[in-house]
């Protein structure tokens, strides 16, 4: 007798096993489950640099020679470059 899982036994090797989203392979539904986590990821990432952003030229514009570029990577764990792009934006707006 083959392994039912109706009838209380395992599923056979191979079964396609059937997720929310009508997904019915189980690598499909991890790859969604992903895609899903990663674009939560970005959304997060997007705030958190806006939040930075934001921080480092509100430091820049109340003490500009204190939050010198160099002086502000140094404290953020970045590069010059990128207080000076982040800096650039600000300006822009």
């Amino acid at each position: 007798m083959a392994n039912r899982p109706d009838r209380g036994g395992a599923p056979q090797r191979g079964a396609a096993i059937r997720r929310s989203g009508g997904t019915s392979d189980a690598r499909a539904a991890r790859a969604r489950e992903l895609h899903r986590k990663a674009v939560e990821a970005d959304e997060l990432a997007a705030r958190l640099r806006a939040e930075r952003d934001q921080l480092v030229r509100r430091l820049r514009a109340e003490d500009p020679q204190k939050w010198s570029y160099g002086a502000l990577a140094a404290a953020l764990g970045c590069s010059r470059e990128l207080i000076a792009q982040v800096s650039r934006r600000g300006e822009a707006s």
